[in-house]
């Protein structure tokens, strides 16, 4: 019974602890599992694979023999095709073999050269006509004739078509020439390696910096295919390449690349890289102290010669020492050693602050591989900017030099060249231009600094208005040849020499009837500028000058201005950057439509708008009238002109003057002298003062002051009148003569409106031996200027030989001879007829007698008295 307990105890006991003992036990049985696959993995490992064909994926099984030391010969009559050799071979019912350390050789069509491949194993397959397919795994060497060598784990031999394929990582090595690729097929008897990923390929220089390691270059792309026969290697798929060599490195990238080797007749020690032609976005990075890099859709590198040929766009930079040039164009020869660079299609350089574009552009560089001197060629431009300004030039073609990197020495614009120099910042900095059918050389004093600009040929420079203000003006100097120098400080011009048939224009920004472009012809101009700004300050142009000044808005009354002188001086204002003053000197004339002037000078004022002419005999005139003074001034704005000193005009008919003359002659010139006058072409009025006098034959009006309003047709007189009209006539007792009327006022004014001359003030008229004097009196003219009728009034007297009259008022007429004189009352006293008084007096002239009514035009109804003289008995 205790047994039995101790049975049961023991029993639960093992029960208790089962499943930590299976516990246990399965960690035993996953360690086992874990070794023997571990064990197995790196037994699989160890052991070559071999990736058959589909067409021999299943072979046989059945091994019929198995043989050591195996070696196998196959010829085609004396000529043999291959050799096999291996340790062990086993053939199989089908004929295929396995083999241990094996051996094949192949020969070529001629039995001589031939081919190796060594493998740890291999799989051989016989073919038809004597050939073969080997599969072979484990450290595969293959040495073909052309002494191209390869290892790899697995390689499938077809010696139908002399090729051997890799899916395995393989090394070859040629000359100076090795690298890896992950996959290949090599045809033998067309001598190429097809690389298929991941490729890198090293060259080297020689065989002795091969074996010390000391590449050349190392490349790398996606796939590759090595043409033993053309000594190149074509590399596909994001080609990536490092260069060094003599002291530089070129990182170089490109979507597929062309590498060219050198073949043994030009190189015995080996085969090495000679060109590498890139293509699809290049981009070279190189740095020799210095970095350059350049970018281009296709590039052609060069080894012996160190040069680039860039194509499908082409960009160069270099940088070192803070400075910086870059070179763009469709296509580029960069040559490295010779120190040259030729450009084609949109080329351009910008070096440092320099820019330069053309359609070609050869260059020298300097050793730093910057550009020295450089000819460009089809539709050129040059910039070079500083803080103030930019220079800019253009031409068929176009010559650079520089004396240093950073600083340029001349450019030369040769054919239809053109240079500016145009403000950046400054606000009242003039631009400049000059152009020129020939050519412009630019002379350069230092870094941004400018010397002087030359040309030859038919030349304008120009200067525009600064900032385009409204009050300024551009000005353009034309001639065969203009130099043109610069201030001290190398950016502002100091004068200008136009020589060779000059012309000056100065072309006002605003634009109105009043404003003028101006115009100026000379054998040369000598221009000298403020120091600043490129601003003209003075031009003089030389003998012989011509100014012709056309308003900017036509007009009524305004036309083109001519001005001839010996000699014109053109000063432009600080401020604004106008014409200031404009001086033609020596034998200066002026015309304007029909108006016309001469002086020894003429001087213009912008701020005025005046024209004086001064020296000589200042003359104007026009196709009415001329006027000479001691001095002229012409105002141009309010077309009013003022003369001093001996004034003298002369109207070249009565009708010039617009009838306002009282001078009976419509054919005759009118002649009018004064101190001063006053012309004022709008209104036609003219205005003389100091001793005026207006004559016409023997009829003449003189006074202080004499104011002709031709629109109105009226001639003013004012001051110490006096008038002779001796075309008046007179009809006495039948018989009818001239007499001429003499008169004096203090004022007279005549009116072609109505033909009357109207005097006032201390009026006092002479006819003959008659006269009237009063206050006021109006004369009344006829169609030929004749008088018809006379009006005096207030103060009236009238006195004729042994005959007086007064009165308030008195008419006359001339055809009638009969005057009717009113008054309070009006008197007549006649020697010979006695005496009459009453508020009318008729007196007949040509019937020497005098009749009273009462009738008066005051007083209608005052009475006549008369006293009449009676003969003496005696008589």
């Amino acid at each position: 019974m205790a047994e039995r307990t101790i049975e049961k105890i023991q029993s639960y006991d093992f029960r208790a602890k089962l499943p930590k003992i299976l516990r246990y036990a399965a960690l035993v049985a996953a360690g086992l599992i874990v070794v023997v696959v571990v064990a197995s993995f790196y037994t699989a490992r160890s052991k070559p694979a071999f990736k058959l064909k589909p067409e021999h994926a299943h072979l046989s099984t059945d091994v019929i023999a198995e043989v050591s030391g195996y070696e196998r010969t196959e010829s085609d009559g004396t000529t043999p095709k291959y050799y096999i050799k291996a340790d062990t071979a086993r053939t199989f019912s089908d004929n295929h073999q396995e083999l241990e350390n094996a051996y094949v050789k192949v020969f070529a069509a001629d039995g001589q050269a031939f081919d190796e491949i060594n493998a740890d194993k291999a799989i051989y397959v016989p073919e038809a006509d004597k050939n073969f397919t080997a599969y072979l795994a484990g450290n595969v060497k293959i040495n073909t004739r052309d002494a191209l060598k390869i290892e790899t784990d697995g390689v499938t031999y077809t010696r139908a078509t002399e090729t051997a394929e890799s899916d395995d990582k393989i090394l070859f090595d040629r000359d100076n020439i090795r690298g890896t690729a992950i996959g290949a097929t090599v045809k033998m008897a067309e001598k190429k390696l097809e690389l298929r990923e991941n490729v890198e390929v090293e060259t080297f220089e020689s065989a002795e910096k091969k074996a010390a390691g000391v590449k050349y270059a190392k490349l790398n792309a996606a796939s590759a295919i090595y043409d033993q026969n053309a000594n190149s290697i074509e590399l596909n798929g994001g080609f990536k390449a490092k260069i060094e060599s003599a002291g530089r490195t070129s990182d170089v990238s490109a979507g597929r690349a062309i590498a060219w080797l050198s073949g043994a007749e030009t190189s015995p020690e080996g085969r090495e890289l000679t060109k590498l032609e890139l293509f699809e976005n290049v981009h070279i990075v190189s740095n020799d102290g210095k970095t350059t890099t350049i970018d281009a859709g296709n590039a052609v590198y060069e080894k012996p010669l160190d040069r680039y040929q860039l194509s499908s766009g082409a960009r160069i930079v270099t940088e070192q020492d803070s400075r910086k040039t870059e070179i763009q164009a469709d296509s580029a020869v960069y040559d490295r050693k010779g120190l040259k660079a030729t450009l084609n299609g949109s080329a351009q350089v910008a070096q440092g602050s320099d820019y330069v574009k053309g359609d070609t552009i050869i260059a020298d560089l300097f050793s730093s591989e910057e550009i020295k001197h450089a000819v460009v060629s089809g539709n050129t431009f040059l910039k070079q900017t500083t803080r103030e300004r930019l220079t800019q030039a253009s031409a068929n073609e176009l010559t650079i030099d520089y004396a240093a990197p950073d600083q340029l020495r001349t450019a030369r614009a040769v054919t239809n060249a053109r240079a500016e120099l145009v403000p950046t910042t400054v606000s009242d900095y003039s631009k400049a231009t000059l152009t020129t059918p020939r050519s412009i050389t630019i002379d350069f004093k230092g870094k941004g600094l400018l010397a002087a600009m030359h040309t030859d040929g038919r030349t304008t420079i120009q200067l525009d208005a600064p900032g385009n203000a409204p009050d300024a003006a551009t000005k353009r100097v034309t001639a065969d040849t203009v130099k043109t120098y610069f201030h001290d400080n190398g950016q502002d011009i100091s004068k200008a020499e136009a020589v060779g048939d000059a012309v000056l224009e100065i072309l006002p920004v605003k634009k109105a009837a009043e404003i003028y472009n101006t115009t100026v012809n000379a054998p040369r101009f000598d221009c000298e500028f403020f120091p600043t700004g490129n601003n003209a300050r003075e031009c003089i142009g030389g003998t012989g000058a011509k100014t012709v000044r056309k308003p900017t808005v036509a007009a009524p009354g305004s036309g083109d201005q001519l001005l001839t002188s010996d000699k014109v001086i053109a000063a432009f204002d600080s401020a604004t950057k106008d014409l200031s003053e404009l001086q033609a000197a020596g034998n200066a004339k002026f015309s304007e439509l029909d108006r016309r002037g001469l002086a020894e000078r003429f001087v213009f004022s912008q701020n005025d708008k005046i024209l004086r002419l001064r020296g000589g005999e200042p003359t104007v005139w026009d196709d009415r009238s001329r006027a000479k003074a001691s001095e002229i001034d012409w105002n141009t704005a309010t077309q009013i002109s003022s003369l001093r000193g001996g004034v003298s005009t002369t109207f070249y008919n009565g009708g010039a003057m617009g009838g306002a003359s009282p001078f009976s002659s419509t054919n005759k010139p009118v002649f009018i002298t004064s101190v001063e006058a006053v012309f004022d072409r709008n209104s036609d009025t003219a205005v003389y003062t100091g001793n005026a006098r207006a004559w016409q034959d023997d009829n003449y009006v003189r006074a202080d002051k004499l104011t002709i309003l031709q629109g109105q047709g009226k001639l003013v007189a004012e001051g110490s009148v006096q008038s002779g009209l001796y075309d008046a006539k007179i009809n006495r007792a039948g018989k009818e003569s001239r007499v001429p009327v003499f008169a004096s006022a203090n004022a007279l004014t005549y009116a072609r409106d109505g033909r009357t001359l109207s005097y006032r003030g201390n009026v006092d008229i002479r006819q003959a031996s008659d006269r009237i004097t009063a206050e006021s009196a109006d004369i009344f003219l006829s169609e030929k200027s004749e008088v018809t009728r006379t009006v005096a009034e207030r103060s009236v007297v009238l006195t004729q030989p042994g005959r007086r009259a007064t009165g308030d008022r008195v008419e006359y007429s001339a055809e009638t001879e009969i005057a009717v004189l009113d008054g309070s009352p009006a008197m007549v006293s006649d020697a010979e007829n006695g005496s009459s008084s009453g508020s009318q007096i008729t007196v007949y002239f040509r019937e020497n007698r005098f009749v009273g009514s009462r009738r008066g035009r005051q007083n209608p109804n005052s009475r006549v008295k008369s006293v009449y003289k009676t003969a003496d008995p005696q008589e």
